[in-house]
């Protein structure tokens, strides 16, 4: 059990939801988010998002988990309903997503080349083909009654830290099993399963054995595509929990974080299933 990297880990959380939920109070109380998106709100409105949906989009450019906060404070103020509040988290994990897509897309080519470039373009586009699938759900739904909720800092910092140390404890064994699983199939040849298998945790690991074989002639293009899509497909449900589940049950009510859990699976299970048929081609003719 790596003690320090839970500790290190519980901190990030602690500031991250402290640092939203303090901006978020500060700038609403002070009117400071209708004035900084006064010029986009016309344009973000259109889209179905108001200044301050604008504002966490903005701060999730840093930190995922500081938007959400600040959503929290929104909704706790009633200045946003709890479906825009919803919706509006699940809308986060692509600004955020932006924020480290270049050196994600610089690793991925240089350690795996033209794969690596095709996996790190098509996460990118599966990153942003589910924000316009949300935006679009959120336009559309209409407009909901505010719901107003007493802030809950003492209550929120405790149930943030219990998921993240159970997911973070959990996980690992979750993908070791997927893992164990993956690497005894044949379908593919076993330089393809080995990196699959790295693939759901660690993309670095998965992109050095992908180098490695596409070097080594074990891999084509198309199956060392096709490997670290599956891997990091796999990892979706494992990273929901060790990275949104923690949070997402600190800052919102139990039966909104269920709902969030659910959606967020959900709208990126779909584009990952796509993205691995579509990757599937290339090995089928």
């Amino acid at each position: 059990m790596d003690w320090r990297g839970l500790v290190a880990g519980e901190l990030r959380l602690t500031f991250d939801i402290l640092f939203g939920l303090l901006i978020g109070f500060a700038v609403l109380r002070s009117g400071l988010a209708d004035r900084l998106m006064r010029r986009l709100v016309p344009h973000l409105r259109k889209a179905g998002i108001g200044s301050e949906l604008g504002m966490a989009l903005t701060l999730s450019l840093g930190s995922a988990k500081a938007g959400a906060a600040f959503i929290a404070s929104a909704l706790d103020s009633g200045k946003l309903s709890e479906r825009s509040a919803k919706w509006g988290t699940l809308l986060l994990s692509f600004p955020a997503y932006l924020h480290r897509w270049p050196s994600t897309m610089v690793m991925a080519t240089s350690m795996a080349g033209v794969s690596g470039a095709i996996f790190g373009s098509i996460l990118l586009l599966r990153s942003a083909a589910r924000f316009v699938q949300v935006l679009f759900i959120l336009k559309r739904g209409g407009a909901a009654k505010d719901i107003r909720f007493n802030k809950r800092l003492l209550k929120t910092l405790p149930i943030a830290w219990f998921f993240f140390a159970v997911a973070y404890m959990l996980v690992p064994w979750a993908e070791s099993t997927i893992k164990e699983w993956l690497q005894a199939g044949t379908i593919l040849p076993l330089a393809a399963l080995t990196v699959a298998a790295a693939s759901i945790a660690h993309v670095s690991a998965a992109l050095a054995l992908a180098g490695g074989s596409l070097a080594a002639g074990e891999l084509t293009i198309a199956q060392a595509v096709f490997a670290l899509l599956l891997g990091n497909s796999f990892g979706i449900v494992t990273r929901l929990f060790r990275a949104n589940a923690g949070y997402y049950f600190g800052l919102f009510s139990r039966e909104m974080a269920k709902q969030l859990l659910f959606w967020n699976f959900t709208t990126t299970a779909g584009f990952a299933v796509l993205s691995i048929a579509l990757a599937a081609l290339p090995l089928l003719f």
